[in-house]
């Protein structure tokens, strides 16, 4: 097989070879060293076997490298002391800031997250006062492990502050490319009026001010992708810039490093994020091939860049950012290339009108591919996918490849003379305005979807690399169908042999107890949790669940409450159970039983701040109780939903949210979400 063997193809392989070691590297509990002993074993097998051994030299190698990235943990005896740190504001994630700490020593180089009431800019100093706590992100079954992502990238806890104050504001570049930026959208605003928004997310990835109508409608038909700086924008800036160049008259060998220096600029003045840096490796690749009238394979220069990514930072092969970007690139690829392929054969070639294939068919194919190959890594992220890409992509990003050079024209003119940049600047603002009104009559919508099997993603992107690689196989066709029908297998036979017995899943939440019970082909909630965090919507949309049988309010404290709008806002509800008078749900009696034909739920909430419920199969018995003498000591499992209860001796599992003041107990907050097999 020419993937395998063939020698155009030697940068590919050696970046799936180190990706899948930096993986197994990061995941694996297994030190570095145990990597570099395997790599020298194998080099031994190059020495006296064969060559080809040295791809699991490099195997290994990756393996150690990546376990090796990984920052080593802090001791816990240092969370919950009180400290003072020196730290410089590097970034945001959610609600909270990431601190990068430069004093006390111990400490110097490690992040924290802390949360700021108002939002600093990057390079401002600050010196704190608080406790260094441990990362606390709810983790569910199902759903990646935010607590784990942020440990990956060097972040050694939250940091509960007491006191703050600002020691210095940015300086040097930082403080340059800070005042660059903020420029940028105050010109945006005054060129560009009420849709200034849209383009300083366009050009920026600055999204904070985008309304929040248009935000939801962009990732309805998910074309979200236009306001994260990606291949598609920097692709129309080095296009733009090259013609520029080529325009005055610049020498051909001096395009490449000409165009590498304003991205550079471009790059720090946005942040360095996985999917510019890729996009700007690949731009830089192809205005080469240009400039130098060399032909570029686009597979090879997808591969160096994710090498160039994954030598620096090696974790950022599990982030989001770097999975959908490569994706992208990778159905891009794919596409463009299968296109020309078909309408080069010979009962096709010429009978197709160019216009037709330009503008339809080559746009379409694309979209539909890289649609396609993000699809996996949205729905194992966020638990929710879209065809929305396939139809909308075709009007919205030629508009956005117009609307980028243009606004960037408008900028430039306006340094020269104000009101010649506001000319061009009305035409930018009606272009946006077109953008803006057809992501509201596009169709699309977010639709539940649990995390597809990693034996069929393999298989998928493993069977379109083979059709792409083996254009002069006959054979390649009996391969993919292997390959698919292997994929095939390992994703159904789990599913197929998993047992059909009732699941319940005790929820980690920062507020209310929350339960799903999965039984009879429905699913049944108890209790919807905070309206304040969204972990019990992903835990059921990773379970790939978009219709709820029942709610059961099973208390009437807003920590188990107040989570029921948002939750009929993405799911659809048969019927919904409240001890309290709601509009839209069932009065229910303040005691009483559900009956399933595998299971029953019994519930008495006489005294409502003391909830009491059970879930009896033929098997098992679960008890929520908030009272002690309520315990059943004969129960498999006493769940305690008050942390001050006294537990008795039984003799099966006690679990609580919390720590209990007296007692021990299986914490959900400090174990993460539990399923229990009924």
């Amino acid at each position: 097989m020419t993937l395998l063997t063939g020698k155009r193809f030697l940068a590919l392989r050696c970046a799936i070879l180190i990706g899948v070691g930096l993986v197994l590297g990061l995941l694996l509990p297994w030190p570095w060293w145990i990597g570099v002993i395997l790599a020298g074993l194998s080099v031994t097998a190059v020495i006296f076997l064969s060559e080809k051994f040295l791809y699991l030299t490099l195997l290994f190698l990756a393996v150690s490298y990546g376990r090796a990235s990984l920052p080593s943990p802090v001791p816990k005896e240092i969370y919950g002391l009180p400290v003072e740190i020196e730290a410089k504001v590097v970034g945001k994630t959610g609600d909270y800031s990431i601190l990068k700490i430069d004093s006390p020593e111990a400490f110097q180089g490690r992040r924290v997250l802390v949360y700021l009431t108002k939002d600093e800019e990057s390079g401002t100093r600050l010196k704190i006062k608080g406790k260094l706590l441990p990362l606390a992100f709810p983790r569910n079954p199902g759903i990646p492990d935010r607590n784990q992502r942020l440990n990956r990238e060097g972040v050694i806890g939250r940091f509960s502050a007491g006191e703050i104050v600002k020691t210095a504001p940015p300086e040097g570049l930082r403080a340059w490319l800070n005042k660059t930026r903020e420029a940028f959208i105050q010109r945006n605003r005054e060129l560009f009026g009420q849709e200034a928004a849209i383009y300083t997310a366009i050009l920026l990835g600055e999204r904070s001010k985008v309304p929040e109508d248009l935000y939801l409608d962009m990732r309805r038909t998910g074309t979200l992708h236009l306001l994260a700086v990606s291949g598609l924008h920097v692709g129309v800036l080095v296009a733009f810039l090259f013609l520029l160049l080529r325009f005055f008259h610049v020498p051909r060998w001096m395009i490449p490093p000409v165009l590498a220096i304003l991205l550079c600029f471009y790059i720090a003045l946005v942040g360095p994020r996985a999917s510019i840096i890729r996009a700007s490796v690949m731009s830089l690749a192809v205005a080469a091939g240009f400039a130098f009238e060399r032909k570029i394979l686009p597979l090879n220069s997808l591969a160096i860049a994710a090498l160039i990514l994954l030598l620096v930072r090696p974790t950022d092969i599990l982030s989001v950012g770097f999975q959908l970007s490569f994706a992208a690139a990778f159905g891009i690829i794919l596409a463009a290339a299968g296109t020309r392929e078909m309408l080069a054969r010979e009962k096709i070639k010429g009978k197709i009108p160019s216009w037709l294939v330009k503008w339809i068919i080559l746009p379409l194919a694309l979209s539909v591919f890289a649609t396609l190959f993000t699809m996996p890594f949205l729905a194992a992220h966020f638990h929710r996918i879209t065809f929305g890409p396939i139809i909308a992509n075709l009007p919205v990003i030629p508009l956005v490849s117009l609307v980028l050079p243009l606004g960037l024209v408008a900028l430039a003119l306006s340094l020269i003379w104000f009101p010649l940049g506001q000319i061009l600047g009305f035409a930018v603002f009606g272009l946006l305005w077109i953008v803006e009104k057809l992501l509201q009559l596009l169709p699309g919508s977010l639709i539940s979807s649990g995390t597809w099997p990693i034996g069929l993603v393999v298989a998928i992107f493993l069977t379109a690399l083979i059709f792409h690689t083996e254009k002069i196989r006959p054979k390649r066709f009996v391969y993919a169908l292997v390959m698919l029908l292997l994929g095939a297998n390992l994703a159904i036979w789990p599913w197929a042999l998993r047992s059909r017995r009732p699941r319940l899943t005790l929820l980690d939440t920062y507020h209310g107890n929350v339960a799903a019970l999965q039984a009879d082909g429905r699913t049944i909630l108890l209790n919807p949790g905070s309206r304040a965090e969204p972990s019990v919507a992903d835990f059921l949309e990773s379970r790939g669940i978009r219709r709820i049988d029942w709610i059961l309010c099973l208390s009437d404290k807003a920590g188990d409450l107040s989570g029921l709008d948002s939750l009929k806002t993405r799911f659809r509800i048969e019927e919904i159970g409240s001890v309290l008078k709601d509009e839209g749900t069932t009065l229910l009696p303040h005691a009483g039983r559900l009956i399933l034909s595998s299971c029953t739920i019994s519930y008495d909430l006489a005294m409502r701040e003391r909830p009491f419920y059970v879930i009896q199969t033929d098997r098992r018995r679960v008890v929520f109780t908030s009272e002690s003498h309520r315990m059943d000591e004969k129960a498999d499992v006493n769940v305690l939903l008050n942390r001050y209860i006294k537990p008795k001796e039984t003799e099966g599992r006690l679990i609580s949210k919390t720590r209990l003041k007296q007692g021990e107990s299986e914490v959900i907050r400090e174990q993460g979400g539990m399923v229990i097999g009924l």
